[in-house]
């Protein structure tokens, strides 16, 4: 593992203390708390993407870190018309 050093602001550090976690140690739940960010940056980047026309739904999935079943629910559920081209099929391809 790597050791990564983040500044954050007074807000965050309060709101990070009123999370009882008795389980946890504040290292892991800052871990869990970066992971879960990240997860969700990788998603909606993918669905960004996506309804830019940059990528096909599959790409997305990659992107997402998902399968391309779970980017289908994801798109679904967000109200986003899922298409397929035929750019997205060569891409897909590739």
């Amino acid at each position: 593992m790597k050791i990564i050093s983040v500044e954050v602001d007074e807000e965050f550090v309060k709101a990070l203390e009123a999370i009882e976690q008795p389980y946890l140690d504040r290292p892991a739940l800052i871990r869990n708390i970066l992971i879960s960010g990240l997860k969700q940056y990788r998603i909606e980047l993918a669905i960004q993407k996506y309804l830019e026309g940059e990528v096909s739904t599959w790409k997305a999935a990659e992107i997402a870190g998902v399968s391309l079943r779970k980017m289908n629910k994801i798109l679904q559920e967000k109200g986003v018309e899922i298409h397929y081209s035929e750019k997205s099929l060569k891409e897909d391809l590739e």
